[in-house]
């Protein structure tokens, strides 16, 4: 019986060994669980043993400040005001033949056209002041100089002794024998007004243009309280149509406006006669004063910047550059010029 009582002893004993072994191998599983799973980002080990997941977290990410807001890049403004020096100012050269007469012809009409390059380069039978006298049956003079503006320069002095402009107040004043000659010795109007068979007095049109080498130049259009400024655009054309009227007061004058042109740095158009801004003002500005001294002056006014049908459209028929014409060019401004006059003489005689 105590061997039966000894033997159940033993055995629960070794039960008792085994369970404790077994609970801590069980434990020791359960803590390198518990060890892994803490470890882990995914889960989450309570205290009473529950294994739960972590909610799944979005991973947070650098936000990208958002850009300041840029002004949106809007059209250039009309009249721009661009950095003149950029412009390039055409040249050509001039074209002369024995076509464009210096001597009276005997004609009924006589013309005298003043400009700049617009009349004066083609001297070769195929520019303005030549076709207009040909379809107007007049004997022409032409004392255009290119390159020169209407108004006397800044710097330039304004006393007779001392006068050195070439300038549509130079032109007018060897006209009215003001001054000599002696500065338009590389000119071909000086052929013309050392003339001693051509008399002013028996002109019958003045045809004056100019204004593209003013606005080239920057040249003030008006000076207020000043009308006869020669360094402005409008005294000169003040001025020039004075003066010829006394020295012809019987002759009518036309003040012509600068042509629609186009302007370019060498390469690309930078605008046009109605954009560009000189800093006086544009090219239209310049034909808008021409016309208001026309009406002051009781000139007539032919209106070359607007009804000869040059613009963006026709510039590269009537433009031989942008800025002077082409051979259709000078046709079709002499043919309207031809017309005014025609037409004008018509009513002035009756």
């Amino acid at each position: 019986m105590r061997n039966k009582k000894l033997l159940k002893i033993t055995s629960l004993l070794g039960a008792v060994s085994l369970l404790v072994l077994t609970l801590s191998g069980c434990a020791v599983k359960a803590e390198d669980s518990k060890d892994e799973q803490l470890s882990s980002d995914n889960v989450i080990l309570t205290e009473t043993g529950e294994v739960l997941e972590k909610e799944k977290s979005t991973p947070k990410t650098t936000q990208t400040p958002e850009p300041m807001n840029t002004p949106k890049q809007t059209a250039p403004p009309e009249n721009l005001t661009p950095d003149m020096s950029l412009i390039t100012e055409p040249a050509q050269e001039q074209v002369v033949t024995h076509e464009d007469p210096v001597e009276p012809q005997g004609n009924n009409l006589q013309l005298v056209f003043l400009g700049d390059s617009i009349f004066d380069t083609y001297r070769d039978g195929t520019g303005i002041p030549y076709r207009t006298a040909v379809q107007c049956e007049a004997d022409v003079y032409n004392l255009a100089i290119g390159g020169t503006c209407a108004a006397v320069d800044a710097d330039d002095p304004l006393g007779t002794e001392e006068w050195a402009s070439r300038s549509l107040v130079g032109v007018v004043k060897a006209i009215a024998r003001e001054i000599p000659t002696d500065i338009f010795v590389n000119d071909e109007v000086k052929k013309i007004l050392d003339n001693p068979n051509v008399d002013f007095t028996n002109t019958d049109y003045f045809i004056v243009e100019y204004g593209t080498n003013d606005f080239f130049s920057s040249v003030p259009l008006d000076s207020e309280g000043e009308v006869f400024n020669l360094k402005t655009y409008a005294g000169a054309l003040r001025y020039a149509a004075m003066t010829l009227k006394a020295v012809a007061p019987d002759a009518t004058i036309i003040l012509c406006s600068p042509a629609y042109a186009r302007f370019f740095d060498g390469t690309w158009m930078i605008g046009d006669g109605n954009s560009v801004n000189n800093g006086q003002g544009t090219l239209f500005n310049y034909a808008g004063i021409c016309q208001y001294v026309a009406k002051s002056q009781n000139a007539l006014f032919f209106n070359a910047y607007e009804d000869l049908g040059i613009d963006g459209y026709t510039a590269d028929e009537y433009l031989e550059d942008g800025v002077h014409l082409s051979d259709s060019g000078r046709q079709l401004y002499a043919d309207a010029l031809a017309k005014m006059i025609l037409d004008y003489d018509k009513t002035k005689n009756n």
